[in-house]
C-alpha cells in the first residue's frame, strides 16, 4: 500500500534529497565525458547481444542503426538522443554508428572470427566534444576486448563488410532509423521512407528475407535487470524531488511554464540529461488534455494543476503524475474525485504480483472508479463511466516512456507506470461543481518476486501531505531579475 499519511514530510524530503544526491555520484570518464561510470556496464550489453543472437534464425544477421541528428531550424539541430534499441545493445551515445550482429560469425582479413561489429566514426575532436573512435569503443564499450568475439571498426569499412554479409545471408533483421512517413501537401506526395528503404534493400538482394526484430527485442526490454532498475530509481528520485519542489512553489498567478522551470531545474540538478517526454503542466481547463504541452496559461486560485513529468537518467525515464490545487487547498468536490482516483490506484498497485494479468488489475481499479462516479451522480452506469476515464491505466517504462512490449502476465523485473485518471469537462451531464476537474495520479512500479515495489513512493500523494507541503515555499517563489 502506498499511503503514507503517518510519515512526516520532513522524512520524505530528507529521503528524497539523499537519494537524489546519490544519483549524481557517478564520476564521468575524463576522456569521454558523456559516459558516466554509473551507466549500464559493457558486460550487460554484451549479454543482451548474446541473448538476441540466440533468438535469431540461422544464417541471419541483425543491423541496428544509431539515431541521426534532426534539424531544428537553419543550421541548428535538436539535441541528440540515441535510438533506444541501439543504446540498449551497445551503450554507445554517438550518431553515425552501426551495430551488426552475426550469430554464425564473420571472418575478418586478419583471420579473426567475430560475431559483433560496431562501426563508428574515427576519433576526432568534434564541435560537440571528443568522440569514441575504435580505441574508445574498446575502452568504454568493450568492443574488441580480449576474449570477446566483437570488434570496433571505422565507418569506412561498413559498406565493404555489409555487402559481403548481405550477399551471403538469407535473413536480415532490420528497421531503418528513419522518419516513418513524409508528407508534402503541396505536391500531394506521401512518402513512406522506411518502406522505400526496405524495398530498395530487397531489390538489391532478391534472395534476402527482411524481417523486423521488434517483437524479440520488446520481450527482452520488458524485463529489467537490477542495473536498469537502479537507473530507473535514479530517474524516479529526480522526478520525486521535482514534484516536491513544484508543490512548494505552486501559487495562484504563476504561469504553467514557471512550474515547468522548477521541475526541469530539479531534473538537471540531479544529473538527469533530459526530460523523458515534454513536461505536462496543465491547469484549469487544461487538466482535460491528457498530453497538454503548451504550458503557457496563468494558473488561478480554485483550480487544479496536473503535473505529468519524468526525468530521463542515462536513457531510462520515470513517469510520475501528481494533481494539486493551485492555491494549496482542495475544495470538497476536487477532494472527492481526487480520493476516488487515489483509491483506485491503491487497489491496482496492491493487486500487482507475479503471475497476475495486468488487464485484471485494471478491471479491479475501474470497478472502484465506476462505483464512485455512479454514487456521486456523475455517471449513470458503467458504460457512461468510460466518458470520464478515456485512457489506459498502465504502460511499461524504461528506455522509452512508453517502453517496448505488451503487458500481459506479470513477471519479476517488469516496470510499469500505473495511472488512473478521471476527467470531467465543462458542460458534462453532472453537477457544475465537478466541471473542469481533471485528476491523474501516476506512479512507477516494479514487479518483484514477492509482489511489487513503488519507485516513486516518496512523492507526496495523500491530500493531507500535499496540502501541508504546499504551505512551504520553494525555489519557484524566488524572484528572478529586477522588479
Amino acid at each position: 500500500m502506498m499511503q503514507r499519511s503517518s510519515f512526516s514530510l520532513f522524512l520524505i524530503i530528507l529521503c528524497v534529497s539523499f537519494s537524489v544526491g546519490q544519483s549524481t555520484s557517478g564520476v564521468p570518464y575524463t576522456k569521454y565525458g558523456i559516459y558516466d561510470i554509473d551507466r549500464i556496464r559493457p558486460e550487460e550489453c554484451r549479454q543482451r547481444r548474446s541473448t538476441v543472437m540466440a533468438k535469431m534464425d540461422s544464417n541471419s544477421i541483425a543491423i541496428f542503426r544509431a539515431q541521426e541528428y534532426a534539424n531544428r531550424s537553419g543550421d541548428v539541430d535538436y539535441r541528440f538522443r540515441q535510438n533506444s534499441n541501439f543504446l540498449y545493445f551497445t551503450g554507445c551515445n554517438e550518431s553515425n554508428s552501426t551495430l551488426i550482429l552475426i550469430p554464425g560469425g564473420f571472418v575478418l582479413e586478419n583471420g579473426n572470427l567475430v560475431k559483433e561489429i560496431l562501426f563508428l566514426a574515427p576519433t576526432t575532436k568534434e564541435w560537440t566534444g571528443k568522440n569514441l573512435g575504435t580505441e574508445g569503443a574498446r575502452e568504454i564499450l568493450g568492443f574488441g576486448s580480449e576474449g570477446t568475439q566483437s570488434v570496433a571498426l571505422t565507418n569506412d569499412r561498413l559498406k565493404e563488410i555489409l555487402v559481403s554479409l548481405l550477399s551471403n545471408t538469407h535473413i536480415v533483421y532490420y528497421t531503418p532509423s528513419l522518419v516513418e512517413t513524409l508528407i508534402d501537401p503541396v505536391s500531394d506526395i506521401r512518402f513512406i521512407s522506411w518502406r522505400e528503404s526496405m524495398k530498395n534493400l530487397q531489390e538489391k538482394y532478391p534472395n534476402l528475407d527482411v524481417k523486423g526484430i521488434s517483437t524479440i527485442v520488446g520481450e527482452m526490454r520488458a524485463v529489467k535487470s537490477p542495473a536498469e532498475i537502479e537507473l530507473l530509481q535514479k530517474a524516479a528520485d529526480a522526478t520525486i524531488a521535482a514534484h516536491i519542489e513544484a508543490m512548494k512553489s505552486c501559487e495562484p498567478g504563476m504561469f504553467e511554464y514557471q512550474l515547468q522551470a522548477v521541475v526541469e531545474y530539479c531534473f538537471t540538478q540531479a544529473g538527469a540529461e533530459y526530460t523523458g517526454f515534454p513536461s505536462i503542466i496543465g491547469s484549469g481547463p487544461n487538466t482535460q488534455s491528457y498530453h497538454y504541452e503548451a504550458n503557457r496559461r496563468k494558473m488561478q486560485s480554485g483550480e487544479l494543476v496536473v503535473m505529468d513529468i519524468g526525468a530521463e537518467y542515462h536513457g531510462y525515464t520515470a513517469d510520475v503524475t501528481r494533481t494539486i490545487p493551485v492555491n494549496g487547498k482542495f475544495n470538497p468536490a476536487q477532494r472527492e474525485i481526487y480520493e476516488l482516483v487515489l483509491q483506485a490506484q491503491h487497489v491496482a498497485i496492491d493487486t500487482i504480483y507475479p503471475g497476475m494479468i495486468m488487464a485484471d488489475v485494471e478491471k479491479k481499479a475501474m470497478k472502484v472508479i465506476a462505483g464512485g462516479l455512479i454514487q456521486l451522480g456523475i455517471a449513470k452506469d458503467s458504460d457512461d463511466v468510460k466518458k470520464y476515464c478515456p485512457h489506459g491505466m498502465s504502460h511499461f517504462i524504461g528506455l522509452d516512456v512508453h517502453d517496448d512490449g505488451s503487458i500481459g502476465k506479470l513477471v519479476p523485473g517488469m516496470v510499469m507506470a500505473v495511472e488512473p485518471g478521471i476527467y470531467i469537462p465543462e458542460g458534462s451531464n453532472c453537477h457544475q461543481k465537478f466541471w473542469n476537474i481533471g485528476i491523474r495520479i501516476e506512479d512507477d512500479v516494479v514487479v518483484t518476486d514477492e509482489g511489487r515495489s513503488v519507485l516513486s513512493a516518496f512523492a507526496p500523494q495523500s491530500v493531507e501531505d500535499i496540502e501541508a507541503l504546499m504551505k512551504k515555499k520553494g525555489i519557484g517563489n524566488q524572484k528572478v531579475g529586477k522588479e
